[in-house]
């Protein structure tokens, strides 16, 4: 079993990691519902054929907040971010459904009630908007989809049901559960989200899917948020593998600058000063009293 769990925050505002495999017990991810650790691999839904596989629901997260833009300075300053993870979805030669999300939502996150089947245990059904963005993977053709797209890959914002930008994938095919490499980019400076999926058998890069939105993400998510992965079967089912994943963001924060104060005084020191003030007035009083004294016995006395 080739498992690296190497997993490190640079400091409060910034993270990286590089995991090649999951374990149950390993602390670095939080399982909702459905999804467990199962063969050095994430299952967001389950895969066990004795099981019921449809209306399943779950969701992988890593189990620290990103912070993903400052105020401090004033204006938001956004972190950049990039992300790359393999995965399969297998329908096992079946019609397939429904699909699984790569997804920032506000930190905290848990899955929302009634929010399986088409919208990705991400918003539930009913509710017109949510506080996320996702990158979906979507298996099956809802009637809110892009016409023409049963199957595609889109970037959601808010809503699972509205697609910033959908394109139709070019990878293995889904009954044969073939793996795909993903690279999800985020550069504050242009406020550019890119996704690029791979066909990880095709080294020609021929079978591969682009899309990209711009959005600036401090609008609409808050300055704190959880990430990670959250996926759904319906009346259909599939499995959602997810065998590594590693992420990287960088937020460069401006720290307030320092101003100089002074220490307060000494409260012993400032305790002690009529103590010296008196000796000094007691001093002054002994001295005028030895002068007078002496003054007076240098006249001579009467016999």
């Amino acid at each position: 079993m080739g498992l690296l769990v190497a997993a490190s925050s640079m400091d409060d505002h910034n993270i990286n990691f590089n995991f090649t495999g999951f374990t149950p017990n390993m602390p670095d991810i939080v399982y909702e519902a459905d999804a467990y650790a199962s063969n050095n691999a994430v299952q967001l839904t389950l895969n066990q054929m004795k099981q019921n596989l449809r209306g399943g629901i779950g969701r992988a997260t890593y189990y620290k907040p990103m912070h993903l833009w400052d105020k401090s300075s004033g204006n938001p300053l956004l972190a950049d971010f990039t992300t790359q993870f393999s995965f399969s979805i297998d329908s096992l030669h079946n019609n397939s459904g429904d699909g699984f999300a790569f997804f920032i939502a506000p930190n905290g996150s848990k899955i929302p009630p009634n929010s399986g089947g088409g919208h990705l245990g991400l918003q539930s059904y009913g509710i017109l908007n949510s506080p996320f963005v996702a990158v979906e993977f979507d298996t099956f053709g809802n009637p809110w989809d892009p016409f023409g797209l049963s199957a595609h890959v889109g970037i959601g914002l808010n809503s699972i049901e509205t697609s910033l930008t959908a394109v139709k994938w070019w990878w293995n095919e889904i009954a044969n559960g073939g793996l795909v490499n993903a690279f999800i980019t985020y550069n504050s400076s242009t406020n550019n989200l890119s996704v690029l999926l791979l066909d990880a058998d095709d080294l020609t890069r021929q079978n591969s899917s682009r899309l990209s939105a711009t959005l600036d993400l401090s609008i609409y998510l808050p300055e704190w948020v959880t990430f990670g992965f959250s996926g759904t079967t319906g009346s259909y089912y599939e499995l959602h593998t997810i065998y590594s994943w590693n992420f990287s963001s960088t937020l460069q924060v401006v720290m307030p600058t320092n101003t100089a104060i002074n220490p307060p005084a000494n409260p012993k020191r400032k305790s002690r000063t009529w103590l010296w003030v008196v000796l000094a007035i007691i001093g002054a009083i002994s001295a005028s009293l030895l002068v007078l004294g002496l003054h007076l016995g240098s006249f001579p006395t009467r016999s």
